[in-house]
């Protein structure tokens, strides 16, 4: 391997090591929380998703340590569009007015959405393990999770039905949203191979070589 290689690799295996350890705190936040509150099918009224975001936040707010707290206002994601997994422009996520956005003591920002419109996922975590240094960009340092009454969810899981690990975590696609559904793959697989190949599968080939 080359040096850029090794070092693409190193920083890949990081971000393995960061998203899962993200995920288990978020993981026994809600858990926690559920034993308090009783399970998330039952926190919400309605579809309110400013509202629904700040119940959710609240309920798991004691079981987290919290640097900063920017509840609807920009300031926690880093300014500007974020980019696709193949490179174009998505959405400025730090100006979204539904999203309830704070940032980790370990530096990770974590964005709360919650429209609560099905009793399955009631809504979705994203987070970007790079803090706002990195380069914002879904599937590469920002992931994202589904929220169920079983658990947070990591988004792309095997073949979901919508947003699916083989379109919407693809180099090769050009896709709103592509690099939507890695984050099961990293955190299962263990890998973010995707980056260098786009023939990945959940029933076949797991890594590029």
């Amino acid at each position: 391997m080359t040096m850029p290689s090794l070092i693409a690799k190193t920083k890949e295996k990081e971000a393995v090591s960061q998203l899962k350890k993200v995920h288990s705190t978020l993981e026994n936040a809600f858990r926690l929380a559920q034993n308090e509150h009783s399970e998330i099918s039952n926190w919400f009224s309605g579809n309110d998703r400013q509202i629904n975001a700040e119940i959710f936040y609240n309920n798991i707010k004691p079981y987290l340590k919290i640097s900063k707290d920017c509840g609807f206002e920009a300031g926690c994601f880093t300014p500007g569009k974020i980019k696709t997994l193949d490179g174009r422009d998505y959405i400025d996520y730090d100006n979204y007015l539904t999203e309830y956005k704070i940032i980790l003591a370990d530096g990770t920002p974590v964005m709360f959405y919650f429209p609560a419109e099905n009793d399955y996922i009631y809504g979705n975590i994203k987070v970007d393990i790079n803090g706002k240094n990195g380069e914002y960009t879904l599937g590469k340092d920002v992931f994202v999770f589904n929220v169920t009454k079983s658990g947070i969810i990591p988004g792309g899981k095997f073949n979901e039905p919508s947003a699916g690990f083989e379109e919407y975590c693809n180099i090769s696609k050009n896709l709103n949203a592509n690099g939507l559904a890695c984050t099961a793959w990293v955190i299962y697989n263990e890998n973010m191979d995707y980056l260098h190949c786009s023939d990945l599968s959940w029933d076949g080939k797991k890594k590029c070589k």
